[in-house]
């Protein structure tokens, strides 16, 4: 019986870590992606009507363009395969653009593009 209460407590202590690490790692960030060694606060914007189009901002794209870029990669991978179920995107202006051609709203870099069908 001992044993049962044991490894009871060993399992609820183990999964109440993993709570706990799950709750810091939101609150600290620590869980989010880096890219070139920063992590930054990227987002999607679309229309829910017609969801393949959207615009990904990614902030304070002056710490790394480089990793702006990828970060603004990712965002739109994650949201074409939640909307479509695959990862293709054809960019209007995306992370492969010249640097010419990037937008950059303040240190907002601004990536346009059309999840591909």
């Amino acid at each position: 019986m001992h044993r049962i209460a044991l490894a009871l407590g060993v399992l609820v202590a183990v999964t109440g870590c993993g709570v706990v690490s799950n709750v810091t790692d939101r609150l600290t960030g620590s869980g989010r992606q880096a890219f070139d060694g920063q992590v930054f606060r990227a987002s999607v914007e679309f229309d829910r009507a017609a969801p393949a189009d959207f615009v990904v901002r990614v902030q304070q794209a002056g710490r790394s363009l480089e990793g702006a870029r990828e970060a603004g990669r990712y965002e739109a991978t994650k949201h074409c395969i939640a909307y479509f179920g695959n990862s293709a995107a054809e960019w209007a202006v995306g992370p492969d653009s010249p640097e010419s051609a990037l937008v950059l709203d303040a240190d907002t870099l601004v990536l346009t593009g059309r999840c591909a069908a």
